[in-house]
Parts: structure tokens; sequence; C-alpha cells
């Protein structure tokens, strides 16, 4: 007879094999089913059963008609799919017809900016300087691009409104004219590029987090492997946020997200005063690196000599970016009593973009006082293995891309109806769940077959992100105003607001420059 070890692990084995068999037949049959439900109209065979007890094709009275008389409820006549599809041309549906309040708008662009770059602030701040008196130039820099990033997300929106347009691009021909394609290239690239990045993140983020569960529970390694983990995910939660129609929904899944992001910030600002880390601190041996600092002679602002503050220049640049979606945020959101929406839209411009710097703020300060001179790129893998509250964390941050995922392919989803033309417009109106169906296949598999974005990411970052976050927007105002399309402000506010605009391009210009040349190193 066969010793007991061998036994046992010949059952494993076959365990093992049966498992991957199970698994990669639940993903293939989770996404046929996907497709093919969320392709069918609402009044289709699929939901046929809808109408079963309003109206049986006999004739014969309703088995239940009394009961619902008597609940006040009535009895329904089922819809026609005919009849549903003229009623949603004619008024639309709810969910397309839901706009955002100020304060969902907010909630969804605080989202919509904040993600996991903001664990990279802690290292731009050292490769600089090894002194705490590095953060004072390091804060300051971060609120001031705050604020312009804040300008030129209101005034996209201010172009959007002399138009009468509802995408960038349209916003870009009707001011400065031809040539479309260069936002309309930036707007898809940076769009693309974040929900693959954000498929890829998650994947990695999963199998990090379960593979010691498997271990220890004997679970075959397919089941939490990269590819397993991003398919699950994929078909399991995005997908069925992605299939959404406003952004008004997913207030509630961004607040979340946001939670999501003041926990990572308190923990890191937790660990930067309870001394855990530090010299003879409680985690301090178990940290891949040890805490280090360096004296510095001079004043704070002249940390800003070494050239390695371009690298935190770089990081801050595209830091802001959610330029792309301000046409769908001004879109969707409603208006006040009356009719208008510039002053709520600067409402939400304030709200999102203070809460965003404040949030990179207390990372980039709690990160650089913990680790000092060695942070790393991703500030939670400074922490150690054995911190429960670090690994906390980084589900937060898992939970946090998950929530910011959607703001994103919603403007990936647009731009590609535009690429696209006739055809893909009639495809998105007719089999809306269908098209996302595609679109996020055709992303999945993309983050599937790649394993390093990095250089790419961040070169098209510092050229893309600048371009729409600076350069274009002033450049959509300066031109509308003297084309005379929409009304041209006097005075001497509207003097500062020109110098501002016009000082935006060369600065929005140096920015990518830098940014493009710490990429390409």
């Amino acid at each position: 007879p066969a010793p007991p070890g061998g036994r046992r692990r010949s059952r494993l084995r076959r365990f093992g094999c049966w498992g991957r068999r199970c698994a990669a037949q639940l993903v293939a049959a989770s996404l046929i089913a996907a497709a093919v439900c969320l392709s069918r109209p609402w009044g289709g065979p699929a939901f046929a059963c809808r109408g079963a007890l309003a109206a049986p094709a006999s004739g014969r009275p309703q088995p239940f008609a009394g009961l619902l008389e008597k609940s006040g409820r009535g009895v329904r006549e089922p819809r026609r799919p005919d009849a549903r599809a003229e009623a949603a041309k004619a008024t639309g549906t709810a969910e397309q017809a839901q706009l955002s309040s100020v304060s969902q708008s907010s909630v969804n662009l605080v989202k919509n900016i904040v993600g996991a770059g903001m664990l990279s602030l802690p290292a731009g701040v050292a490769a600089f300087s090894g002194s705490p008196k590095a953060l004072v130039p390091a804060l300051s820099f971060t609120l001031l691009i705050g604020l312009l990033s804040a300008y030129g997300f209101v005034l996209i929106a201010d172009a959007c409104n002399r138009t009468g347009e509802t995408t960038y691009q349209g916003a870009w021909q009707k001011t400065v004219g031809p040539g479309k394609i260069l936002p309309s290239a930036a707007c898809t690239a940076k769009a693309a590029i974040g929900c693959i990045s954000y498929s890829m993140i998650l994947g990695q983020c999963l199998t990090l987090i379960l593979t010691p569960l498997a271990e220890q529970f004997g679970l075959p390694a397919a089941l939490v492997s990269r590819s397993s983990a991003m398919l699950a995910v994929t078909v399991g939660v995005l997908l069925p946020l992605c299939c959404m129609k406003s952004l008004a929904p997913l207030a509630k899944f961004s607040v979340i997200g946001v939670l999501s992001n003041v926990y990572i910030c308190g923990f890191v600002i937790l660990r930067s005063f309870d001394g855990s880390y530090g010299r003879g601190g409680a985690l301090a041996a178990a940290a891949p690196l040890k805490a280090k600092f360096l004296a510095h002679p001079g004043g704070a602002w002249t940390t800003m000599s070494d050239p390695g503050f371009a690298v935190l220049l770089s990081i801050l640049a595209t830091a802001f970016l959610a330029h792309y979606n301000a046409p769908l945020f001004y879109e969707q959101l409603a208006p006040g009593p009356d009719g208008k929406k510039d002053g709520r839209f600067l409402l939400v411009s304030i709200f999102g973009f203070s809460a965003a710097a404040a949030l990179f703020g207390v990372v980039m300060a709690g990160g650089f006082m913990t680790f000092g001179k060695n942070c790393l790129g991703l500030i939670l893998d400074n922490y150690a293995v054995t911190d429960l509250f670090a690994t906390t964390a980084r589900l937060a941050i898992l939970v946090s891309l998950i929530t910011a995922y959607p703001l994103v392919f919603f403007s990936l989803r647009k731009q590609f109806v535009m690429l696209t033309g006739s055809r893909g417009a009639d495809l998105a109106a007719n089999r809306p769940r269908l098209f996302t169906v595609v679109l996020l296949g055709i992303v999945t598999t993309i983050a599937l077959n790649l394993r390093d974005l990095g250089r790419l990411a961040a070169f098209a970052g510092a050229c893309f992100g600048s371009f729409l976050i600076y350069v274009a927007p002033a450049l959509m105002v300066l031109c509308a105003q003297r084309k005379g399309v929409g009304a041209r402000p006097t005075g001497r506010g509207s003097r500062i607001a020109r110098a501002v605009q016009l000082a935006l391009i060369p600065f929005g210009l140096g920015l990518g420059f830098i940014g493009a040349v710490q990429s390409l190193r």
C-alpha cells in the first residue's frame, strides 16, 4: 500500500486539477452569462417572467389579482419591448435623467482624483532631501498645483458652457479650431491607460492578499493567480458598476472609496506619531527598510536646489488629473434654481480639489516623517507584513481602486464612442450593456497580457496629462473670448484671469517636459 503521505499528495493533486477546471469553467460561464444577459433589452425574453402573473396568455383570471388589488398596487399590463423602447426614447430612463447634486459630484470628483498615485508622494520628497525641512516646499507646491488644476477644471466647464458642447473634443473644435485629434488622443490614452493600470493593480493586490490564505487552507494556486483574481473582480464587481448610466448612483460607492483613503491617511499619520518604525520601535525590525533622516544646513526652501526636486514635480504634475471627465461632471450636475450650473460647478471644483490636496498632503507628510530618505515608490511597501493596520490599509487601497474604476471607465466609454463614429454610437445607444461588456473585455484582455506599464504610463501621463490639465483649458477659453464665443468678461478681474490663463500654458509645457525627461531616465 502507498504511504499515507503519498495518498495525501495524490488527493491534493487531484483536488488541484479539479479546482483549476472548475475555476476556468466558472469564469467562462460568468463571462458568457454576463455578455448574454446584459446585452438583452429589459423587455426581452430574458425578463418575460415579469408579465407572467400580470396577464396570462390564456386569458384566464389571474390567481393573485385580488391580492394585488387589495394591496393597492393593481395588476400591471405587460409592456412590450417596442413600447418600452419608445417610452425610453421619448422620456429617457430614470437612471439617464438622474443628475448629481453638489455633494454627490464633489465626492465623485475626490474619488476620481485620489487613487494609488498618492502613495508615491513620500518618495517624491525623499528624492530630493532626507530632512523634514523639505516638507515646507513640498506641501506648498502641492497646494499650488492643486489650485491651478482646479482652475483648469473650471475652465473646461466654461468652454463647454460657451460652446454648448458636452465633450472635451467638441469644445476644443469650436474654440481652438481644427485638430481635435490631439485632445481626443490625450483623453482616450489617459482613460485607457488608467483602466488598464487599475485592472493590473487590482489583480496583483488580490493575489498578494489571497496567496497566504490559499497556502494556509491548501487551495490550488490557480484559484488565486493574477489572471483568476483579475477576471473575478472584473466580472463580479467592476462590470455591474460600469453598467450604470449616471454618476449619481456611484456617489455611495465613491463615499466608500473616500473613506478608504481617509483610513489610509489616518494609518500613515498614526505610524508617524507612535514611533513603531522609529529607532527601537516595535515594528522597526520587521520593516523592509529602516527610517533614515539627513540633516540639511540651509533653510527649508534651499532643499529645492537638489535636482531630485524634479521627481516630485513630475509626480504632482498629473496627481490631480481628472480633467478628461470635466465635461461629464458638468453635464450631469443638476442646475440651481436659476437654471445655471456655473456657481455650483465652481463649488464642486473647490470642494473636490481641496479635499484631494488635503489627502495628498497628509500621506506625503506622514509617510516621509516615518521613513525619511528610505521611502519606497509605494509607501505601503515600507510597512511590515506583520503590521495588521498596514494589511488593512492595503485592503483599503483595493477598495479605493474599485470605486474609482467606473469613473475612469465612463470617460473611456465616451471617448471610444466618439472614435468609432456612428456605428459605435448606435451600439452604445441600442445595446449599452453589450457595448460596456465588449469594451471592458478588451481592457481586461490587455491587462491580462501586460506585466509592466510603468514607463509608458509615466511618459503618456507627463505629456497628455499636462496638456489636458493646464495647456488645453487655457487655450480653449482664450480662443473662445477672441472669437466672441460666449460673453466676454470685463473689468480688473477679467484681466487678472486672462494673465493667469496665459501663464498656465508655459507652466503646463514646463511640467510636461520635466515629467517626460524623468520618465525616460
